[in-house]
């Protein structure tokens, strides 16, 4: 059963209780819906659930968590909703990322039920990729390299196209700090032609 009132963007399930910055991502993507060029884009959407990821000391992030089947939807206006957002949330930087479930490996003693193949897209590499990829939307990945240090720690070098520079230079320090937040790898961006 999930709570979903026409007054909220919010859908959580099992009636859980939204948290300040849920309701506080939500009144605002209202008002945008309310009295914007917007309005008629965001009508159908909602989102899943939202937390404050902490940069620096005085850099704080928010990371939107949207249902996996309106990613499309969500990337058509991204630009322009994430321009507005960070303006009506006094100068965050807004991030939109799909939720995505991962899958445990299947062992001869997991007590998994079904008799499906875990699919490609449940798996731990997969997913961790996809958030990336969406972490960085609208620039594009055209290159990826690891790193592994003699003391068997792992840094990820990521290559952004130079196109792109303009819009996500200034939020590069934010994607390395989401992304190790929510997968606990190191990463470092690059721009290359």
């Amino acid at each position: 059963m999930t709570l979903f009132s026409q007054s909220s963007k919010l859908v959580k399930p099992n009636n859980e209780a939204p948290t300040d910055v849920e309701m506080t991502v939500s009144q605002a993507l209202l008002d945008l819906e309310a009295n914007s060029e917007l309005s008629s884009a965001l009508r159908g959407l909602y989102f899943v659930g939202a937390e404050e990821i902490l940069i620096r000391d005085d850099k704080v992030a928010i990371v939107v968590h949207i249902p996996y089947p309106q990613q499309k939807i969500y990337h058509k206006i991204q630009a322009r909703l994430v321009r507005e957002l960070e303006k009506k949330l006094s100068g965050k930087h807004v991030i939109f990322l799909a939720r995505r479930r991962i899958l445990s490996k299947p062992t001869r003693h997991s007590r998994n039920l079904s008799k499906q193949k875990r699919p490609r897209s449940r798996t731990l590499t997969s997913v961790h990729s996809a958030i990336l990829d969406d972490l960085v939307y609208p620039a594009e990945i055209i290159g990826q390299r690891r790193r592994i240090k003699l003391d068997g720690s792992q840094i990820i070098k990521i290559h952004l196209e130079k196109a792109a520079q303009i819009n996500t230079e200034t939020k590069l320090d934010t994607y390395t700090a989401v992304y190790k937040r929510l997968t606990g790898k190191d990463v470092v961006f690059e721009y290359r032609d």
